[in-house]
Parts: C-alpha cells; sequence; structure tokens
C-alpha cells in the first residue's frame, strides 16, 4: 500500500529537470519554515534550521544533474540555502542573538546526530538487517562530512549576521533586499569554497580533481545558490506576516 502511493510519486519527480526539482525543494523549505515560524515563533525557526542543516548533510552525498550544465551538482543546495535564510530572518525579527544562538543549535544537532548515528554503526548486524548497509553508506562518512560541515557553517554563518547586521545599521529599517542578498550571496560562497575544499580535498581519502572541486562542489552548487538568494527576497519581506503577536 505505501509503496503505491510513494513510489508513483518518486518517478514523477524522476521525471522533471534538476531545475525544477530544486525550485519545488526550494519551495517546500520556505512554505514548511514559514509553517514552524507561525506555530512557533522563533523556536519554529530553531527547529527547522537544525532539522535542514542534517538533512543538507545527508543530501550532499548526492549527485544531481542540470539539463544546461555540463558537471554533476552537489545535493543540499535548496535545503541548506534556506537555512542561511531562516537565519536572516531570525536577525530581523528576533534579534542577532537570537541568530547567534540557532547557529550553536545547529552545530548541536548535527554532532548529537553524527555521534548518534556512528553508535548505530557500531552494532553488529544481524541476520536479516538491511538497513545496516544502508546506514553505513549514508553516515560512514560523517567525521570529514560532520568538521568540514561545521567549521563552514559556524565561519559562513557569524559572517552572514555581520554583513546583515552592519547593513541594517547603516541602512537602518531600509533596504531588507540589500540586507538579505548581500549577506546570502556573500556568505554562501564562503560555505561552499570552504566545505568543497575540507569535504572534497584536504579531509577526502580519494581527492576530487581541481576541475570536479571548482565547477561541481563551488560553481556549480553556488550558481545555484545565488538563484535561490534571488528567490528568498520577497519570502524575506513575507515572513513579517508570519510572526506570532506574541513574540
Amino acid at each position: 500500500m505505501d509503496d503505491q502511493l510513494i513510489l508513483p510519486l518518486i518517478l514523477y519527480l524522476q521525471s522533471l529537470s534538476g531545475e525544477i526539482l530544486s525550485l519545488i525543494s526550494f519551495g517546500v523549505g520556505m512554505f514548511l519554515m514559514l509553517i514552524m515560524m507561525r506555530s512557533f515563533g522563533v523556536a519554529g525557526l530553531y527547529i527547522y534550521s537544525s532539522t535542514a542543516t542534517v538533512m543538507a548533510n545527508i543530501q550532499v552525498l548526492k549527485l544531481m544533474s542540470f539539463s544546461n550544465f555540463p558537471e554533476p551538482v552537489a545535493l543540499g543546495t535548496a535545503t541548506f540555502s534556506t537555512v542561511f535564510l531562516a537565519n536572516d530572518i531570525i536577525i530581523e525579527h528576533f534579534g542577532r542573538k537570537a541568530a547567534t544562538r540557532n547557529i550553536w543549535l545547529c552545530f548541536a544537532t548535527q554532532i548529537l546526530v553524527a555521534i548518534t548515528m556512528i553508535t548505530t554503526i557500531g552494532f553488529n548486524p544481524v541476520a536479516g538487517d538491511i538497513a545496516h548497509e544502508a546506514i553505513l553508506i549514508l553516515f560512514l562518512p560523517a567525521p570529514r562530512i560532520l568538521i568540514a560541515s561545521l567549521t563552514a557553517f559556524v565561519i559562513s554563518q557569524f559572517l552572514n549576521i555581520i554583513i546583515f547586521q552592519t547593513l541594517l545599521e547603516r541602512y537602518k529599517e531600509k533596504k531588507l533586499w540589500l540586507r538579505s542578498n548581500a549577506a546570502l550571496m556573500i556568505s554562501e560562497l564562503i560555505d561552499n569554497f570552504i566545505f568543497s575544499v575540507l569535504a572534497w580535498v584536504i579531509l577526502a581519502p580519494n581527492p576530487v580533481s581541481l576541475h570536479s572541486l571548482i565547477f561541481t562542489y563551488i560553481l556549480g552548487t553556488y550558481i545555484l545558490r545565488v538563484i535561490f538568494s534571488l528567490f528568498s527576497t520577497p519570502i524575506i519581506y513575507w515572513s513579517s506576516y508570519f510572526k506570532p503577536r506574541e513574540e
């Protein structure tokens, strides 16, 4: 019964182009983020950011393709872009201190998941254990991905806060579109660069080529992030309507 419901949906999604599916993924993330904000205030954004960060670090192990881009691109970009936007929304509506707290909550969540899953892998599989191999594939590279992700995440997110806050102090309540886009585009480029160099070159058992590093892992995903940043502009304006009144 479950397969009859899920498999047709998966087959339909697989028939879509990478561009369309990425926009759908980004749109779903935006919708869920705003619903969480409306329902739980800043706590909802904390929950969404922590969950999305873990999901993005799993998705990054899978490659996707675009119809007009010759190189494969690492997945997770759409999900991770929503985390950067969530932090900008937190700064805008709840302040810098709340945004800083969100960074450390995401940091702690990644460590918690990594420790839990590495411990899970430590249990010897028994006959009929079909989940063990799948868990190995997803979480065996966790230490390398975790170190690269945490380093890039913390540096880029604090840079995001600094840029957004600096522009906020300069322009006061004006030019929200400038604060958001400048903070997102610069910080996400730094995130892409640091994560890719650490995960796929410095810490990788089999480093990727310079060509793949630049065009698949840095520029390929960054171009997509720029597009998502532009789509994020109206979202950050609309977010004020989803802020609970009691907040």
